[in-house]
């Protein structure tokens, strides 16, 4: 067995994947730079691989659909399923964070927001999507974003029907005159030593696999051994990532890992796309027959892809 082969088996069973969260790093990898509609069969053919078998498929597929997540089309006997507008919006949002190539820059601009008269249940989904989005609790009803844009945040709060009990300010911190202490409070509120402590798990998981990539013999870099280290290097990227409030290095803590795994994933990321891309060109089919070649967003991943 190549020993590309035992890290993937390693890696499949390094901690338990759930079929829903797996399809939606493959939908949000693989096919939303390509079409986000694939045939059922096909999504079997791409993880099997892995030994991911067809029932596994299809119960993933049928609570993403039921989720909204996912729409499915029958043409005769078979199914096809595409991002659903829910879907799309959702992949797209999660696209900006996973592919960043760095973290963003400061200004030390801050915009809070303010919740007023907004019911417990409503204000818990709303604050949940804009924690998602990378906003800290300093109390009950405020919330802060040192990275966030007010267009987008109006965007979101709009799309939850609460722009109008939602107070938006801006603030300005002059953080060489409090920077121990606002590191201190950022660490706290946005919960960030378990946050490293997860990169920390993502780098120990695929740091080995890079001398492995480095000394393998050409041949051994098949397409579909590119598909499932690729896959599997955004799924478990994406399940921290898209935790993490992607804040500026000037309110990060001393030893953040955020930046070594980033670099970790883009140096793995660069090596594998080609084939990659390749598998999925080869097993995919839409609706219509073969999957469209990747949009020019896929080839701007990380900084830009070279070599795809």
């Amino acid at each position: 067995m190549s020993k590309l082969d035992t890290f993937i088996q390693q890696a499949v069973a390094a901690m338990p994947i759930s079929g829903t969260s797996l399809i939606a790093s493959l939908y949000g990898d693989a096919l939303l730079q390509r079409g986000g509609e694939v045939w059922l069969g096909s999504v079997a053919a791409l993880l099997e691989g892995l030994g991911f078998g067809e029932r596994f498929v299809r119960t993933a597929l049928f609570r993403l659909n039921k989720e909204e997540w996912l729409d499915v089309v029958r043409i005769g006997r078979r199914s096809f399923y595409r991002l659903s507008d829910k879907g799309l919006r959702l992949t797209r949002r999660a696209e900006h964070k996973i592919y960043r190539a760095s973290a963003p820059e400061w200004d030390g601009t801050w915009l809070l927001l303010l919740s007023e008269g907004l019911e417990k249940s409503t204000l818990a989904e709303v604050k949940k999507q804009l924690l998602w989005q990378g906003f800290g609790a300093l109390a009950p009803s405020l919330l802060a974003s040192p990275s966030q844009k007010l267009a987008d945040v109006q965007s979101l709060l709009h799309e939850a029907g609460v722009a109008e009990n939602v107070i938006c300010f801006e603030a300005h911190s002059p953080l060489a005159l409090s920077r121990a202490a606002l590191r201190a409070r950022v660490e706290e509120c946005w919960h960030l030593t378990e946050q490293n402590a997860m990169y920390d798990a993502f780098i120990s998981l695929f740091r080995p696999l890079l001398p492995l990539l480095r000394d393998c013999e050409p041949a051994e870099l098949t397409p579909e051994r590119c598909f499932q280290i690729q896959l599997l290097l955004i799924h478990f990227y994406r399940r921290v990532v898209l935790k993490d409030p992607l804040l500026p290095e000037e309110l990060l803590p001393a030893h953040w890992a955020g930046q070594t795994a980033r670099q970790l994933c883009i140096n793995i990321y660069q090596r594998v796309a080609p084939g990659a891309l390749a598998f999925v060109g080869e097993k995919g089919e839409s609706s219509v027959g073969e999957l469209p070649a990747p949009g020019p967003l896929y080839f701007q991943r990380f900084g830009g892809l070279s070599g795809v």
